[in-house]
């Protein structure tokens, strides 16, 4: 690949519109980030630079650049208005926190709730085994020892407290020792291999592909991501997603005209350039119109539901009640909780301010009141949770635990076979560990294909996970 640019190159960042030829890969060690360019079936490292060139080789467009000055304020030309943004459209509507929305036509599958605790969530901070004197040694002061019993073998971290009613309910099941078997301990590696399920030249995602193979393909709302760029499960070739930062900034704002005459202006720019910009701009001024009505209107949650206003976590999961409500045809919903990457200082499960204590709380509270919001369209909700990697079982120095292996999963909701725990964890000693982690003793995709089966309806396992073959099913579901 040539490193020489054409005279009509993109700007720095903005190849990163173009997610099928070029994937960010950032790890918590920024001198380990990088670009990965997809090239004729391989796969490789580039330069921002190299992957501008790609782009603008592979996607050029020779649109108007000049911006032209007009009494009532700058009216952008064609590639400019675009130049320079790394998140292209998305950029106008706003990103911040992280709930991502996939839209399709009313199908009777459950509504998938797929939670993404981003930074490597701790599952021995929240399941301790009851018993295993390897364990309490390992984390000492900070071993799980009282809280919720899950059955006779785990108990849940008293924090996660809310989520007891869900639990004692039938409606709530604990995986153990999950998590992918290629885990490589880089948090972004790990996070792209999970949300892909499938081998790396495989350029979609587990739910991207669900949906792909069992729903309409058309459709405005058939994916919408809050956030900078469309997570890695969710896409896909077969169909545009959306960004948006929530519900209620869910417009287009300019600071010389309202948004009507912006829309206008898009439209009349974009509306030739054909493509997949055209696409993603029709796409995205299709849905500020359809999603208007809800946004304008003020949401009151159900049921004396409550949900705290200063969380990010909170106000994505009510975000996500208040469209399920409104019978758009929302299929999926993903959300991402990040933070958990907890080097330093995990703090005691009896001091509620400690910072796991404090985001289990936060966690747990969110899902309670979502649950009560939905009142009995929580019967056909499933939600699950997923992380990279877990942590080392021995704590280090800073009273935090470092990257590992094998983790837990909650699934969640009125179809799923609760008040049980799943999957296996032997005793932590030191034989049994995989070089000093939690060993992976069920791959994530078994629970998850059991969802996609029994919940989602859909029995095209082979196209949604590739490669892997379902075993005797754990019966979660």
């Amino acid at each position: 690949m040539t490193t020489n640019s054409p005279d009509d190159t993109l700007r720095r960042g903005e190849a990163l519109l173009h997610e099928d030829l070029i994937t960010p890969l950032h790890d918590h060690e920024e001198s380990r980030n990088r670009l990965l360019a997809h090239i004729d079936g391989s796969t490789r490292v580039v330069t921002p630079e190299q992957a501008n060139s790609l782009v603008a080789v592979k996607r050029a467009n020779k649109g108007i650049t000049e911006v032209e000055h007009t009494p009532t304020g700058p009216r952008f030309a064609r590639r400019g208005l675009f130049r320079g943004s790394l998140i292209g459209l998305g950029g106008l509507l706003a990103a911040s926190a992280a709930p991502r929305y996939s839209f399709a036509a009313g199908t009777g599958r459950d509504l998938l709730v797929c939670v993404f605790l981003r930074g490597g969530f701790d599952g021995l901070s929240a399941v301790g085994p009851v018993g295993d004197a390897a364990y309490n040694k390992a984390r000492g002061r900070l071993r799980i020892d009282s809280g919720l019993a899950l059955g006779s073998t785990h108990v849940l971290n008293k924090n996660f407290a809310a989520l007891n009613p869900v639990w004692n309910a039938g409606e709530m099941a604990v995986v153990l020792g999950s998590g992918h078997p290629d885990v490589t301990r880089s948090h972004f590696e790990d996070q792209d291999l999970c949300e892909r399920a499938a081998k790396a030249n495989v350029r979609s995602g587990w739910i991207g592909r669900h949906i792909a193979s069992s729903s309409d393909p058309s459709g405005t709302f058939r994916a919408i991501t809050i956030g900078s760029r469309v997570v890695m499960s969710l896409t896909t070739t077969a169909y545009q997603s959306l960004a948006m930062s929530s519900v209620a900034s869910f417009t287009l704002e300019s600071s010389w005209n309202d948004g009507t005459q912006l829309m206008t202006d898009l439209q009349a720019v974009y509306g030739d350039t054909g493509g997949v910009m055209a696409g993603q701009v029709k796409a995205t001024l299709d849905a500020v119109t359809s999603l208007d009505t809800i946004r304008t209107q003020t949401y009151r949650p159900a049921n004396g539901a409550v949900y705290d206003k200063d969380s990010s976590w909170h106000t994505g999961l009510q975000d996500i009640a208040r469209l399920a409500k409104a019978d758009l045809g929302m299929e999926v919903a993903c959300i991402d909780y990040g933070g958990w990457d907890m080097h330093q200082n995990i703090g005691l499960p009896t001091d509620a301010q400690g910072p796991f204590s404090i985001m289990a709380k936060d966690f747990a509270t969110g899902l309670a009141a979502f649950r009560t919001d939905l009142g009995s369209r929580w019967k056909t909700v499933t939600v699950v949770t997923m992380s990279e990697f877990g942590r080392r079982v021995e704590l280090n120095g800073d009273g935090g635990a470092d990257h590992g292996h094998g983790n837990v999963m909650f699934l969640m909701g009125g179809g799923i076979k609760g008040g049980k725990v799943y999957g296996t964890m032997p005793t932590l000693t030191s034989g049994n560990l995989d070089d000093g982690d939690v060993p992976i003793t069920t791959d994530y995709r078994q629970p998850l294909s059991e969802i996609v089966s029994k919940r989602l309806r859909n029995d095209r396992l082979a196209e949604v996970f590739p490669g892997f073959t379902p075993k005797a099913p754990l019966g979660i579901a």
